[in-house]
Formats: structure tokens, sequence, C-alpha cells
């Protein structure tokens, strides 16, 4: 997509960027009290759109409303590339997306159907004008996270069947946490693919029901371990007590993918039981199931920092174990780090200069 990315060894590009990404933070702590901050916006809005559009998501992308974000969002939802830009998973993780996205709605409450219309249609007519396949994800995403109701059923529903596993998959979810039927989930239970089935499975999540249940409970069986994590987690929603005795046991045996799943499931249970697993868990011989029984581990003491439980996170987060699983991904964040630089700035834009 031209003007949102560049190779990370184009160092003029790169300061550019930071140049713009200055320039916009000083006009929007200024909005209020300078006349030349919106101006400025403008500009950048028209001279350099790739990159005013990558540091206007970012700035857009937290919490917080003002004055300067407003009038922001509103330049944003003008540039043509805003749609791409949005669903592109390079530029954010799907929270700012979602953040994003909430904005985009609040000034234009249209917009989620303006996104759906951007994902390929029923016949194919908009071929050349449709997200692909990855951003069409992460738009199905987005929607799923902040589209309520049924109407863009007729706008999205025909995905489900869409020869792309991975749009599928995520058609299949978002379909199925509206239409909440069993007698729907179980005809995609037919399809090949363990995303659609472990996708269609979620979507009868709290859906307490005889043949909810039934479903929940035959698919725990299945060969894939999406499918099955999915089930159980299920099943613990409608309060099947026994469910936590049977994860606990798939942590001890199994494949490493089931244990990966059993620590996982193992942080959304959080139960006492469950951290005593997880801090086994973070010993284990295969490093993703060490680093899925961390971040479980993680996710529990951020959510019950005061309680006894975040004791045991914090000892697991200690091991010299727990620190070998995540050092990789430790490199990969350190990576991603650029060398800090500062530029000389002024609102009526005598230092910025467009190449």
């Amino acid at each position: 997509m031209t003007g949102f990315s560049a190779p990370v060894a184009d160092h003029s590009w790169s300061y550019e960027q930071k140049l713009v990404n200055d320039y916009l933070a000083r006009a929007i702590e200024e909005f209020d009290t300078n006349r030349l901050a919106a101006q400025l916006m403008r500009r950048l809005s028209h001279e350099v759109p790739g990159r005013f559009l990558t540091a206007a998501m970012h700035h857009l992308s937290g919490g917080g409303t003002s004055n300067a974000l407003r009038h922001l969002t509103i330049l944003v939802l003008h540039q043509d590339d805003s749609l791409e830009g949005l669903t592109d998973p390079d530029l954010g993780s799907r929270e700012s997306a979602v953040n994003l996205f909430k904005r985009f709605l609040e000034i234009d409450p249209a917009f989620d159907i303006r996104l759906a219309r951007k994902l390929p249609d029923r016949r194919g007519s908009n071929y050349y004008e449709a997200l692909d396949a990855v951003r069409s994800t992460r738009a199905l995403d987005i929607l799923d996270q902040t589209s309520c109701g049924r109407r863009l059923l007729p706008v999205v529903g025909h995905l489900v069947d869409h020869r792309n596993n991975r749009i599928s998959a995520k058609a299949t979810l978002f379909v199925g946490r509206r239409v909440q039927n069993p007698s729907w989930t179980a005809k995609q239970l037919t399809q090949p693919d363990a995303r659609v089935r472990a996708n269609a499975v979620e979507a009868l999540w709290g859906v307490d029901s005889p043949a909810a249940a039934g479903i929940l409970e035959d698919c725990s069986g299945d060969r894939n371990h999406r499918v099955v994590g999915n089930s159980l987690l299920g099943l613990h929603l409608l309060g099947r007590t026994e469910i936590d005795r049977r994860v606990i046991d798939m942590s001890i045996a199994g494949s490493y993918e089931m244990r990966s799943t059993a620590a996982w499931l193992l942080g959304r249970m959080a139960g006492q039981d469950s951290i005593d697993c997880l801090t086994r868990l973070v010993k284990d011989d295969h490093p993703q199931v060490r680093s899925r029984a961390l971040w479980s581990l993680l996710e529990i003491h951020r959510t019950k920092a005061k309680s006894p439980e975040s004791v045991a996170a914090q000892a697991a987060i200690s091991s010299p174990d727990a620190t070998t699983a995540t050092s990789e991904e430790a490199a990969e964040v350190l990576s991603d780090q650029e060398p800090e630089m500062t530029v000389d700035l002024r609102l009526d834009g005598s230092r910025f200069r467009v190449r």
C-alpha cells in the first residue's frame, strides 16, 4: 500500500516519518491555543498522506478525547487509504484497531457498513476494490468486536463459505455469535478446516441449552486442539465443574499442542488449582507450552493483582524457565526500537520539507 511502509534501511524515510509524527504531536498539544495547528494538520494530510495516516493512527489508537483528536479523526476519514490502514495488522494491534474504529464510528455512524462493503462481495464484482485476505480477516475481527446485532449479516453472511479458510473462519465466528443456533453450528462442523470448526464452537459460548451442551461435549473429542479447547471452555462457562479436572489431566498427557491449549484454558479458569498447574507448565519441555503457561499466569496476575493468586504468578515470572520461554519475544520487541531523534518544530511548517 503506497505511503504506508518503507524499508527499515531507508533512513531518510524514517527521519521524515519522525518529523511528521512530532509535528502532529505538537499540533495536537496546541490545537486549542494555536490557530496554526489545524492548518498544519490539513497540510500534512494533503502533502504527505501516507506518513500523515501512519502518524495519525498512532495518536488516535489510544484513549482520550479532545477537539484535536476529533479534528484529526475527520481528516483521517477523508483519506483514500483510511480503510486499508485501519485493517493493516502491520500498523497496530487488534486492540488499537478497535479503538480507531470506535472513533471513526462516532463521526460516521455508518462506518461499519462502509467497512463491511470493502470485504469481498457475494458475486465477486468488487474483486479489485475489496480488501485482500489479510485485511479482510482483520476487518471481520474489528466488526465482530464492535458491531452489535444482526444488521451486517446480509453483507457478511456469504463469507462463511469463502474459499480462503481464514476469511471463512472469521466470518463463521461473526455470524455464529449473532445467530447462536446449535443447528447452524452443527452444519459448520462438517468443514475440514480446524479454524472454522473451532470458531463455530466458540460462537456457542454462553448458549445454555441441551443442544448446545451436546455439541460442545461431542467436539471436546475433536482431533484438533483448538476445537477441543473451545469446547471445554464452553462447557466450563456452562458451570460444568468436572471440566477443571479434565483440563488438568490434558496438561499432563498428550501432545504439546494439547498441553499448550490446556495452559490457555487454565488461564481462563484462573482458580488456585489452575495457578499451581500453570506454575508446573512453565517448566515444560516444549517452549510453546512454557510460553503459553507464562502468558496465562501474567493474565491472571493482571486481573487479580491484589489476590493471593498473584503471589504464585509472580513466582513463575521469576523462574529461569519462564525467562527462557520469552527471550525470543523480548528480542523481537527490542529489535523494533529505533534511536531517538529530535527535531526543531515550528507550527508554521517552516522546518518541514516534502521530498
